[in-house]
């Protein structure tokens, strides 16, 4: 599996907010940080689009609200005119990353 790090949690936001597949945000603790992403890919080979932040997010939803560009958190859907609500699905076990991947993100 190869991986794509992106700069921010706002350009995953943009990844999902533009995809026309799935609008959820996996989360899973990695070490001493939190990697929040995606999975990608073709039938041949899958990618993982990914941004490493200190600091969990708080909130079950990230909120994007496509006029002004604002990136926000919520405990619930929001349901307001322009605004876009991605579930964070948080990972308790996985065997999809594997060990020397999460090491490799762990260390950048």
């Amino acid at each position: 599996m190869k991986f794509v790090q992106l700069r921010s949690l706002r350009d995953l936001i943009m990844l999902v907010a533009s995809s026309p597949s799935s609008g959820v945000i996996q989360h899973i603790a990695n070490g001493d940080s939190h990697l929040y992403f995606l999975v990608g890919g073709t039938l041949h080979e899958m990618f993982l689009y990914c941004v490493k932040e200190k600091e969990q997010i708080k909130g079950s939803f990230i909120t994007y609200n496509s006029y002004s560009g604002e990136i926000g958190t919520s405990e619930k859907v929001q349901h307001e005119p322009n605004v876009s609500s991605f579930p964070v699905v948080e990972i308790v076990n996985q065997d999809l990353l594997p060990t020397d991947l999460l090491s490799k993100l762990d260390g950048l």
